[in-house]
Protein backbone atom coordinates (compact mmCIF):
# COMPACT_ATOMS: atom_id res chain seq x y z
CA UNK A 1 0.00 0.00 0.00
CA UNK A 2 0.95 3.57 -0.80
CA UNK A 3 1.54 5.38 2.59
CA UNK A 4 0.71 8.62 1.27
CA UNK A 5 -2.72 9.41 -0.11
CA UNK A 6 -3.78 10.78 -3.34
CA UNK A 7 -3.74 14.48 -3.16
CA UNK A 8 -6.17 16.13 -6.02
CA UNK A 9 -6.93 19.45 -7.60
CA UNK A 10 -10.57 19.32 -9.63
CA UNK A 11 -10.66 22.68 -11.72
CA UNK A 12 -13.88 23.62 -12.07
CA UNK A 13 -16.14 26.75 -11.69
CA UNK A 14 -13.96 27.04 -8.42
CA UNK A 15 -10.96 24.48 -7.79
CA UNK A 16 -11.06 22.44 -4.79
CA UNK A 17 -8.33 20.49 -3.11
CA UNK A 18 -9.35 17.37 -2.34
CA UNK A 19 -7.94 15.39 0.70
CA UNK A 20 -4.30 17.62 1.31
CA UNK A 21 -3.03 14.37 3.27
CA UNK A 22 -0.29 14.16 5.35
CA UNK A 23 1.35 17.85 6.61
CA UNK A 24 4.43 16.50 4.75
CA UNK A 25 2.37 17.09 1.86
CA UNK A 26 1.77 20.41 2.02
CA UNK A 27 5.07 21.91 -0.02
CA UNK A 28 5.14 19.01 -2.68
CA UNK A 29 1.16 20.01 -3.41
CA UNK A 30 1.69 23.53 -3.63
CA UNK A 31 4.59 22.94 -6.07
CA UNK A 32 2.53 20.48 -8.35
CA UNK A 33 0.04 23.33 -8.28
CA UNK A 34 2.44 25.62 -9.01
CA UNK A 35 3.63 23.80 -12.31
CA UNK A 36 0.20 23.58 -13.41
CA UNK A 37 0.28 26.77 -13.37
CA UNK A 38 -2.61 27.10 -10.52
CA UNK A 39 -1.98 29.51 -7.98
CA UNK A 40 -2.38 27.92 -4.16
CA UNK A 41 -3.44 30.88 -2.81
CA UNK A 42 -6.38 31.19 -5.11
CA UNK A 43 -7.67 27.86 -4.11
CA UNK A 44 -10.49 28.53 -1.62
CA UNK A 45 -12.35 25.21 -1.21
CA UNK A 46 -10.97 21.79 0.14
CA UNK A 47 -13.19 18.85 0.35
CA UNK A 48 -12.32 15.68 2.70
CA UNK A 49 -13.62 12.63 1.49
CA UNK A 50 -13.24 11.29 5.17
CA UNK A 51 -11.25 12.55 8.38
CA UNK A 52 -8.92 10.01 9.06
CA UNK A 53 -5.86 11.67 10.04
CA UNK A 54 -3.76 10.71 6.64
CA UNK A 55 -6.30 12.30 4.57
CA UNK A 56 -7.18 15.20 6.37
CA UNK A 57 -3.92 16.73 8.32
CA UNK A 58 -2.42 18.48 5.50
CA UNK A 59 -5.63 20.78 5.94
CA UNK A 60 -3.45 22.68 8.24
CA UNK A 61 -1.35 23.89 5.61
CA UNK A 62 -5.09 25.46 3.76
CA UNK A 63 -6.51 27.54 6.76
CA UNK A 64 -9.93 29.15 6.36
CA UNK A 65 -10.73 27.77 3.72
CA UNK A 66 -14.37 26.83 2.84
CA UNK A 67 -14.12 22.79 3.79
CA UNK A 68 -16.95 19.67 2.43
CA UNK A 69 -16.97 17.17 5.00
CA UNK A 70 -19.56 14.98 5.80
CA UNK A 71 -21.46 14.90 8.89
CA UNK A 72 -20.89 11.55 9.41
CA UNK A 73 -17.21 11.93 9.66
CA UNK A 74 -17.46 15.05 11.82
CA UNK A 75 -19.03 12.76 14.89
CA UNK A 76 -16.43 9.69 14.00
CA UNK A 77 -14.19 9.49 17.24
CA UNK A 78 -11.15 9.30 14.86
CA UNK A 79 -12.38 13.28 13.68
CA UNK A 80 -10.49 14.00 17.39
CA UNK A 81 -7.10 13.82 15.41
CA UNK A 82 -7.90 16.06 13.39
CA UNK A 83 -9.87 18.48 15.29
CA UNK A 84 -7.03 21.16 15.91
CA UNK A 85 -6.89 21.87 11.98
CA UNK A 86 -10.71 21.82 11.40
CA UNK A 87 -11.24 24.68 13.96
CA UNK A 88 -9.31 26.31 11.24
CA UNK A 89 -11.70 25.81 8.25
CA UNK A 90 -14.96 27.16 7.59
CA UNK A 91 -16.45 23.72 7.74
CA UNK A 92 -19.27 23.03 4.82
CA UNK A 93 -21.02 19.84 6.61
CA UNK A 94 -22.74 17.59 3.86
CA UNK A 95 -25.73 15.42 4.88
CA UNK A 96 -28.01 12.92 3.43
CA UNK A 97 -26.77 10.53 0.70
CA UNK A 98 -25.31 12.94 -2.54
CA UNK A 99 -25.68 15.87 -3.32
CA UNK A 100 -23.97 18.62 -5.69
CA UNK A 101 -21.10 20.77 -5.06
CA UNK A 102 -21.10 23.09 -8.67
CA UNK A 103 -22.81 21.38 -11.73
CA UNK A 104 -20.37 18.69 -12.34
CA UNK A 105 -19.17 17.89 -9.35
CA UNK A 106 -20.98 15.93 -6.98
CA UNK A 107 -20.60 13.87 -4.28
CA UNK A 108 -22.14 10.29 -3.12
CA UNK A 109 -21.99 8.55 0.31
CA UNK A 110 -19.80 5.26 0.10
CA UNK A 111 -19.24 4.34 3.68
CA UNK A 112 -17.24 1.19 4.29
CA UNK A 113 -13.75 2.43 5.21
CA UNK A 114 -15.63 5.22 7.47
CA UNK A 115 -19.12 5.88 8.03
CA UNK A 116 -19.34 9.79 6.28
CA UNK A 117 -16.64 8.55 3.26
CA UNK A 118 -17.81 10.57 0.15
CA UNK A 119 -16.83 9.83 -3.29
CA UNK A 120 -16.53 12.23 -5.53
CA UNK A 121 -18.16 12.16 -9.30
CA UNK A 122 -16.68 14.53 -11.56
CA UNK A 123 -17.94 15.27 -14.68
CA UNK A 124 -14.83 15.67 -17.51
CA UNK A 125 -14.23 15.88 -21.38
CA UNK A 126 -12.98 12.25 -21.20
CA UNK A 127 -16.22 10.70 -19.18
CA UNK A 128 -16.82 10.43 -15.37
CA UNK A 129 -13.90 10.32 -13.32
CA UNK A 130 -15.04 8.65 -9.67
CA UNK A 131 -12.60 10.03 -6.86
CA UNK A 132 -13.93 6.93 -4.62
CA UNK A 133 -10.50 7.59 -1.71
CA UNK A 134 -10.66 4.55 0.66
CA UNK A 135 -13.47 3.42 -0.40
CA UNK A 136 -11.29 1.67 -3.27
CA UNK A 137 -8.44 -0.35 -2.04
CA UNK A 138 -6.18 -1.66 -0.67
CA UNK A 139 -5.03 -2.82 -3.45
CA UNK A 140 -6.36 -2.00 -7.20
CA UNK A 141 -6.80 -5.73 -8.06
CA UNK A 142 -9.77 -6.15 -5.68
CA UNK A 143 -11.42 -3.46 -7.56
CA UNK A 144 -10.36 -5.01 -10.91
CA UNK A 145 -11.98 -8.46 -9.56
CA UNK A 146 -15.02 -6.90 -8.16
CA UNK A 147 -14.06 -8.92 -4.82
CA UNK A 148 -12.53 -8.93 -1.51
CA UNK A 149 -10.95 -11.96 0.32
CA UNK A 150 -13.58 -13.42 2.36
CA UNK A 151 -11.37 -12.59 6.10
CA UNK A 152 -10.64 -9.31 4.95
CA UNK A 153 -12.62 -7.65 7.75
CA UNK A 154 -16.80 -6.61 8.92
CA UNK A 155 -16.46 -3.48 6.17
CA UNK A 156 -16.31 -6.44 3.24
CA UNK A 157 -20.16 -6.96 2.11
CA UNK A 158 -20.50 -3.08 2.95
CA UNK A 159 -17.56 -1.87 -0.21
CA UNK A 160 -18.56 -4.89 -2.17
CA UNK A 161 -21.63 -2.92 -2.39
CA UNK A 162 -20.36 0.45 -2.73
CA UNK A 163 -18.02 -0.54 -5.56
CA UNK A 164 -21.32 -2.19 -7.15
CA UNK A 165 -22.69 1.67 -6.92
CA UNK A 166 -19.35 2.81 -8.50
CA UNK A 167 -19.06 0.44 -11.72
CA UNK A 168 -22.66 1.04 -12.20
CA UNK A 169 -22.53 4.87 -13.05
CA UNK A 170 -20.14 3.51 -15.68
CA UNK A 171 -17.13 5.76 -14.81
CA UNK A 172 -13.96 6.42 -17.39
CA UNK A 173 -11.50 6.41 -14.63
CA UNK A 174 -11.91 5.60 -10.53
CA UNK A 175 -9.17 7.21 -8.23
CA UNK A 176 -8.55 5.25 -5.36
CA UNK A 177 -7.33 6.99 -1.81
CA UNK A 178 -4.17 5.09 -1.84
CA UNK A 179 -3.06 3.60 -5.83
CA UNK A 180 -2.93 5.05 -9.13
CA UNK A 181 -6.26 5.87 -10.93
CA UNK A 182 -8.08 2.16 -12.42
CA UNK A 183 -8.84 2.78 -15.89
CA UNK A 184 -12.11 1.38 -16.60
CA UNK A 185 -12.04 2.10 -20.86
Amino acid sequence: MVAFPNTLLICGERDYLVDPGLIMQGAPVIGAMTELGVDPNEVKDVILTHLHFDHAEGLAGWPMRRTYVHKNETEAPYAQLVSGVLEMANLEVLDGEEGEIEPGVRWLLTPGHSHGLISLLVDTDGGLVVIASDCVGPLPEYFDQMDLPEDFGPERDELLRQWKRIRDLDPAVVIPGHNPPVNLR
